[in-house]
Parts: C-alpha cells; sequence; structure tokens
C-alpha cells in the first residue's frame, strides 16, 4: 500500500465528536483503509484498487453535507509540506506518536542491504523526494558542462571553460567527495566514493577536468539506478510493516467501535472488516461472510470465500461482505507481521555468495587502490622522461579506478537474493534466509510427512459396508451413536451427514474404543474392531484401506465405515514437477500403518517410503538420505513430531497450517499449504542462484578486460571506462530486478 498524496484542508474549527464523526463515517467509503486529522488536514490510505479521485470527491460530500468547509490539498502544495499528517486521539482511543523516517546518518537507516562500508547505503536518496533533487541537481551539471565543451571548442574562452567544469564538477559530485573524505578521516578508506573521488581528482590534476566531470556525472547516475532497486526492494518490507500503522475498528464496551492501531488490539478482541479493507490480524470469523483477496499471504490470485469459524489472517482483504473477527494473536504474531520480520532478517543470514562478497570486498578495493598507485607512478620509470610517463600512465591509473568500482557486483548479489526472498514470499513461501533460498538450488532429496502435509490430516467418509437389513441407515445410526462426540470419526459422519436430531439414551463411552447407546429399543455399539470383538460381536470382513468404524445392532454387526485422510489436491502434480526440475529421489517418512502410506505412495509416485516411524527414527532415516547424497535435502512436515526432523534437514519446510513449533523449527513456510509451491521454490532457487553468478562472473571478467585494455593503452578514453562501470552496474542490477517476476 502506497501512502496517498491527496489531503483535504477543514477551513472550519472542528470539535472533538465532530472529529470523531468525520474519521468513522471516513471509514464507511468503500476502499478507505485508514484516515487521520491534525492541525485541520484530513488525510487518508486507500485500497491499491480505489480510486483517489472517487474517494476525495465522497469526503468532500460527506463534509458539505455536515456544513463544514474543506477544500483538496494535492503533492507539491506548500501547506501539504508544512503539515503534519497525524490524529491525536481522544480519551476513548489509545494515543499514537507518529514517528517519521529520519535519515540513516541520524538513526538506522531503512535500507535492508549495506554494502561497502558501514556507513548508510542509501547515500540521502532513500526518499522519492530526495531522488528528485539529486536529477535536478544532474540535469544542471550536465547542462553546465555542454555550456563548459561550447566554451571550450571556442578559442577566446577555452581558458574559462576549466572554470565552468570544475563548477560542474562540485555540482555533481560533492556528495562523493564529502562521502570519500569522511570515510578516509572514519579510516574506513576503501568504498566506491574514495575510489570515484581518488579517480576525479586525479583527472583534474592530470589536466582532463572534462574527464572528471564525466566520471562524477555518470558515477552518480550509476547510484541513482542502484537505490532505486535497493529502495523497490525495501519497499516490499515497508508495505508490510504499514499494517501496524493501520487502524482498526474495534467493538468495545456496549458496541462502541474504536479506531486503534493494529498493533494495538488484544487477543480476544472483536473487530470489523469491511468491504475494501485489509484485516490487519489473525483470527476467527464469528459473524459474517465475505470473499477475501489472500495474495498477499498467499500468493493466490483467485479469491477465498470465508465464513463463519473460518481462519483470516492479516493481510486479507474483504472484497464484498463485512465480517467480524475474533482475533486470535497479537500483530507481532500475525501473519503479515511474521512475512516482514522474515524478509527483514533474511539479510542476517546471508549465502555463500553474498559472506564471498563480504571477504572480497576487504581486499579488492585496497588492491586496486595499490595496484592503481603502481601503475601511476612505478611504471612512469620505464618511460624516456618520469614526466612524460606520469602523464600516460597516470590517466590509465585514472581509468584503472574508474572501471574497478565493486558496485555491479557487491550490489547486485544481495539485491537478487533480497528480491528472491521477497518473490518467494509473495507467492506464498516464507524462506527465512538467502541462504536457504542457495541451498535450494541444489536439491536432489525431498522427504515427506505423510498427514496433514501430503494429505490434508481430516478423515472423510469414503466407503460404506453394510448387510442388507440395514442398507443405506448406517451413516444415520453411527450419527446417533456419534451425536456427542467430539472425536475426528464423529465429526467426519457429522459433516457427511449433518447434524442429527433424532436422540439415543443410555449413552456410554468406552475410550479409545467405542460407544454404545440405546436406540428405538436396540442396544447400538459403534467403534473399532477390538471393541466390538470384546463384545462379542463378529464383525464384517473387509481389505479396504483406511480407519474402520463398526456398527453392531443388538449383538449383530450391521455395517462398517471406511474413512481415509483426503490426498492434497496438488500432491500428485508436486511429486511429478519435482522429478522434471531434476530432483532425484522422493521419500516418504511417516508414523502412520504401513498399509495406508503404501496406498499414498503408489498413488502420488513417490519412489521410497518408511513408515510406523517414531520422531527419532524419521531423524536417523533422513540423516541416511542425507549422507548418501551429494545436494540439498528437504524435508516438509506439519506436527510437532515433525520439528526435529525439520530442524535436523538441510532446509526444512513446515506447513503454513501445521503446529507452531514445526514452523519455528523450519527454514521456510507455505503460508497457503499449497505443495505446487515447493517446485516453484526450488526453481526460484535455481534461477536466483544463476543470476547472482551471472552477476558476479560476468563483472569480474569484463572488467577484468576492460582493466587489461585500458592499462596496456589500447583504450585511451576515459570516457570508456567510465561508460564500461557503469553500464556493468545497470546491466547487473536490471539482472538481479529479473527475480522479482514469477516463473513461467
Amino acid at each position: 500500500m502506497e501512502n496517498n498524496k491527496t489531503l483535504i484542508k477543514i477551513n472550519t474549527d472542528l470539535t472533538q465528536e465532530q472529529v470523531k464523526d468525520i474519521i468513522s463515517k471516513t471509514y464507511v467509503f468503500e476502499g478507505v483503509i485508514s484516515a487521520k486529522i491534525k492541525e485541520g488536514i484530513l488525510s487518508y490510505d486507500i485500497s491499491e484498487w480505489a480510486s483517489d479521485y472517487d474517494v476525495m470527491v465522497q469526503i468532500l460530500g460527506l463534509l458539505e453535507d455536515m456544513g463544514i468547509d474543506a477544500e483538496p490539498l494535492f503533492e507539491g502544495s506548500q501547506e501539504v509540506a508544512d503539515s503534519v499528517v497525524s490524529y491525536e486521539e481522544s480519551d476513548d482511543f489509545e494515543n499514537q506518536e507518529d514517528e517519521e523516517h529520519e535519515h540513516c546518518h541520524e538513526q538506522e537507516c531503512s535500507c535492508h542491504m549495506h554494502h561497502h562500508d558501514d556507513s548508510c547505503s542509501c547515500e540521502n536518496l532513500s526518499d522519492k523526494n530526495e531522488r528528485k533533487y539529486k536529477i535536478i541537481e544532474l540535469t544542471i551539471a550536465v547542462m553546465i558542462m555542454i555550456a563548459g565543451i561550447i566554451l571550450n571548442s571556442i578559442e577566446k574562452t577555452a581558458k574559462a571553460s576549466n572554470y565552468v567544469f570544475v563548477v560542474a564538477y562540485a555540482i555533481a559530485g560533492y556528495n562523493s567527495v564529502i562521502g570519500g573524505l569522511g570515510a578516509i578521516i572514519k579510516r574506513k578508506p576503501f568504498n566506491q566514493n574514495t575510489l570515484m573521488t581518488i579517480a576525479s581528482i586525479a583527472a583534474i590534476l592530470l589536466g582532463e577536468t572534462l574527464e572528471a566531470v564525466g566520471i562524477m556525472i555518470l558515477f552518480q547516475i550509476g547510484e541513482l539506478f542502484e537505490h532505486s532497486a535497493i529502495s523497490r526492494a525495501d519497499k516490499i518490507i515497508n508495505d508490510l510493516k504499514s499494517f501496524k500503522d493501520e487502524k482498526v475498528a474495534v467493538i468495545g464496551e456496549g458496541g462502541i467501535e474504536k479506531h486503534v492501531p493494529a498493533d494495538k488490539v488484544k487477543v480476544g478482541d472483536i473487530i470489523v472488516v469491511r468491504t475494501g479493507e485489509k484485516c490487519s490480524l489473525d483470527g476467527v470469523i464469528i459473524s459474517g461472510s465475505s470473499s477475501f483477496n489472500t495474495a498477499v499471504i498467499t500468493g493466490e490470485s483467485n479469491y477465498k470465500d470465508l465464513g463463519v469459524n473460518d481462519t483470516v489472517l492479516g493481510g486479507f482483504i474483504a472484497v464484498d461482505g463485512s465480517v467480524k473477527v475474533k482475533v486470535t494473536k497479537p500483530y507481532s504474531e500475525s501473519a503479515v507481521n511474521v512475512i516482514a520480520k522474515t524478509i527483514e532478517e533474511c539479510a542476517k543470514n546471508k549465502s555463500k555468495a553474498e559472506k564471498f562478497l563480504d571477504k572480497f570486498s576487504k581486499w579488492y578495493t585496497p588492491f586496486i587502490v595499490v595496484a592503481a598507485l603502481i601503475v601511476a607512478f612505478i611504471c612512469p620509470i620505464f618511460m624516456e622522461t618520469y614526466k612524460l610517463g606520469i602523464s600516460i600512465w597516470g590517466k590509465r591509473a585514472v581509468m584503472l579506478l574508474c572501471v574497478s568500482c565493486p558496485c555491479s557486483i557487491i550490489v547486485s548479489i544481495p539485491l537478487a537474493y533480497f528480491i528472491g526472498v521477497a518473490n518467494s514470499a509473495k507467492h506464498g513461501v516464507i524462506v527465512k534466509s538467502s541462504l536457504t533460498l542457495e541451498q535450494l538450488a541444489s536439491t536432489q532429496v525431498v522427504a515427506f510427512d505423510k498427514t496433514g502435509t501430503l494429505t490434508e490430516g481430516v478423515l472423510k467418509v469414503s466407503k460404506v459396508i453394510s448387510t442388507k437389513n440395514y442398507q443405506g441407515k448406517i451413516l444415520e445410526l453411527l450419527n446417533i451413536c456419534e451425536k456427542y462426540s467430539n472425536h475426528p470419526i464423529a465429526l467426519a459422519i457429522r459433516k457427511k451427514v449433518g447434524v442429527s436430531t433424532l436422540e439415543a439414551t443410555d449413552y456410554k463411552d468406552f475410550a479409545g474404543k467405542g460407544i454404545s447407546c440405546v436406540y428405538d429399543g436396540k442396544v447400538m455399539l459403534a467403534g473399532n474392531e477390538r471393541f466390538l470383538t470384546e463384545n462379542q460381536v463378529k464383525i464384517i470382513e473387509t481389505d479396504e484401506i483406511g480407519t474402520k468404524i463398526y456398527l453392531a445392532v443388538d449383538g449383530e454387526c450391521a455395517g462398517v465405515v471406511i474413512l481415509t485422510d483426503v490426498i492434497r489436491k496438488n500432491a500428485r502434480g508436486m511429486v511429478r514437477e519435482l522429478k522434471d526440475i531434476g530432483v532425484l529421489q522422493t521419500l516418504m517418512l511417516t508414523g502412520d500403518n504401513k498399509a495406508e502410506a503404501l496406498a499414498v505412495k503408489e498413488y502420488l509416485g513417490i519412489d521410497k517410503l518408511r513408515a510406523e516411524l517414531l520422531p527419532e527414527d524419521k531423524v536417523r532415516r533422513l540423516e541416511k538420505a542425507i549422507k548418501n547424497a551429494n545436494g540439498t535435502v528437504v524435508y516438509l512436515g506439519d506436527g510437532v513430531n515433525d520439528a526435529p526432523v525439520l530442524k535436523r534437514a538441510d532446509v526444512g519446510v513446515a506447513m503454513g497450517n501445521g503446529q507452531d513449533v514445526a514452523i519455528e523449527s523450519a527454514d521456510a513456510v507455505l503460508t497457503s499449504g499449497d505443495l505446487s509451491k515447493i517446485p516453484y521454490l526450488i526453481r526460484l532457487a535455481k534461477r536466483t542462484s544463476k543470476i547472482a553468478k551471472q552477476n558476479l562472473y560476468g563483472s569480474l571478467l569484463i572488467k577484468l578486460a576492460i582493466i587489461s585494455l585500458s592499462v596496456t593503452g589500447v583504450l585511451s578514453s576515459l570516457w570508456f571506462a567510465i561508460a564500461g562501470d557503469v553500464g556493468l552496474l545497470i546491466l547487473a542490477i536490471l539482472n538481479s530486478i529479473r527475480n522479482k517476476f514469477k516463473l513461467s
């Protein structure tokens, strides 16, 4: 969600009650997510699909109906720039202090991909307005440079052109020069600003003032591309984190609605989510129904119809209809916040490629500086005169410094992994680190739990077998027996035939066995084979695979119902696709009985099966697979018993609807439980790894080629060296941004 810049200035003095009234009525308009008033300025945020103009017209109409004089303020208005848009709430509301982003030189930077040194990587460019100012500065510098070129072409003004070039240099490069000198003062001299400062000043000393201006202008253009790419990646996190700043309609005492920030809402509170609004917290619907856009969390484009007792996650958008939701988790634990934190934290768990870059950058830049000094001051010794050598080799040293700037390498690789992690989150998979994404690229073995992972973990009636006298009656009679039971079998039968209105008497529950009762004067027994055998009932023999519940009436077996755990709809296609993308082996590790597990294995086409395993057995079997594999071994599970094996796997992936301990133990989480995301994740990891290698090896080889041509004198133009470096940076960034697009 982007903060909307259209504001409304209220020219009439308002009472506190009028303020509350305006805010509450503004929320009614379709698409409005939040609204605030302070110092006579009303601001609002809207859904991505909503029309800002339509909302503005509706709000102005509302204010006119209330007899309040108001006018719109558009982006760029001085009144907008001078206004602090926030809303100090009354005693009935939680007080909220609006926090504005301070630049990272004063506080912690919002940029998540620091590089080159410990200073902020955003160089005052994290804000769109700052980038606009920088573009204006560069435009002015280019115009002055062109004026200098014109003056240089005229004999009478040729000398004056150097002063013009110096002015252009100062406008374009003051930021880099200050940064370079500041780094030297802080004893951290080896960064891109230092390289460009040394190169440009050396060019000026060699009499190449125009080239010095070119160095700075093209370098700053490259920086703009770099920071724009980083800013786009950071926006993914900022959009998710902005949920906590949204106002949530909480139903308080007496049914009165209060609009409070999402992070102030407590577990157990009842919130209202209306058409067009985002649900900012996880909860259960207690009233109403709606279709929800779940793309932010699950990555699914199809809407999901949810009603009473269904779970709704923070980030879902109500498309039609309003619902009341009972909050089950605080904002800090909501799905949308977990995703934001995970992407933010992924930078701390770096891939091997990124760790290599950390080491690489520590020796690369000093090496280049030393190499440039050797080229500039040692090589001239072998010329006819040292002065002539300095003029020739000094220029080559400047070219060496220009083309050796490591931006294209040091920015593009972390950017590729960062965007890859964000891409996976957008499509329903939370990856907890870029290291995980790197490991997934070399996946050889994928192992699965069965119940709740390959299957839905919910029993459903699959077959009914009855004697001649009870045909068509077995489910109805079992439903009467199981009427007051909450056992999964009872729930499955009730879901099949509905809640029974008939009553039996003399209910008795035998834990782990079954139930007895009296209905229509007949004694009925409902339970497992052991229960009926203990009561001297001869059961119906069947080879059907599944959970069986038998029914006996007056000592005779009337029938048996077979219940099975339904296989997830995407499971079979997922196993087939894993083989298509190069996974060498699929393996099922389950604690379920062998017969049921074997049926699932054969249906899905899984290579190997190990059944009837305890948690420690699963770990041992997985360790054996890891020992025999030459690549990454992935494990997919959902339950408490899967936590140890998820932790032991090279990459553990948990189902998003699984147990919290499993999710915490895993390296990645399928938020939607969609198994088709596993092949997608592996293909995304392969693409990310490929992009990172292309950026690294491609940049190094091309830089090495240009350096060789420059130092040997084949290339003598500084412009070629500068353009080569900036071009490499832009190409590497564009290549990294490729990773934001969905795989075909």
